[in-house]
This record gives structure tokens, sequence and C-alpha cells, in this order.
């Protein structure tokens, strides 16, 4: 059973996206937490929306072609739908890993 903490903190290092902040809040989590839960939910939200950002970079670049318009759509849907499935799934006391970074992420934990 997760306490209230636990629960805050790593939902607010995935919806930290919202926030704009996606990167500095999930680091200050990691960095500050001493909860081995709250840590790996840390880094799995600071590797996703590394990843978020990279993918936004390259699909900005690539609207010069158009090709990058719907490749923007998709990573801004992604975006906003993984993070709030991970602050539920939190919440609810499971363990959530993202499918895109999450095995990369455990992995190198």
């Amino acid at each position: 059973m997760l306490t209230t903490e636990q629960k805050l903190l790593s939902a607010a290092s995935h919806l930290a996206v919202f926030v704009s902040l996606p990167i500095i809040i999930p680091l200050v989590i990691l960095l500050i937490s001493k909860d081995g839960y709250v840590k790996t939910q840390a880094m799995e939200a600071l590797g996703f929306h590394i990843i978020l950002l990279i993918a936004a970079t390259i699909s900005g670049i690539l609207v010069i072609i158009l090709i990058g318009i719907p490749l923007l759509i998709a990573v801004g849907l992604v975006a906003l739908i993984f993070p709030i499935i991970a602050a539920i799934k939190v919440f609810n006391d499971e363990d959530y890993s993202y499918p895109i970074s999450g095995k990369f992420i455990r992995k190198s934990i």
C-alpha cells in the first residue's frame, strides 16, 4: 500500500508535462526523494518526457516536408494520454511503466 506522499510525488512527476516543466519536476523529485518507488516513477517520467521532447523536435523539423504535421499531432496525443494514465495507475497503487520507454528505463535502473 502506497502512502499519500508516494502517490503525490509519483503523480507530480508524471503530470509535470502539463505545467510546462516536464524535465525539471521529475529530475528534482528523483534527486530529493529517498523512496525507491518514487525514484523509479520519477525516472520513468523523466525518460518518457525526454523521449517526447526529442520526438517533438524531430517532428517540428519535419514539418518542412509536411510529414511532421501528423507526427506532431501524434506526439501531442501521446503526451496528453500517457501521463494521465500513469497518474491514475499510481493513485490506484499500481506500478506503472510507459510502453514506449519503460523497458529501457527499467533496465538502466
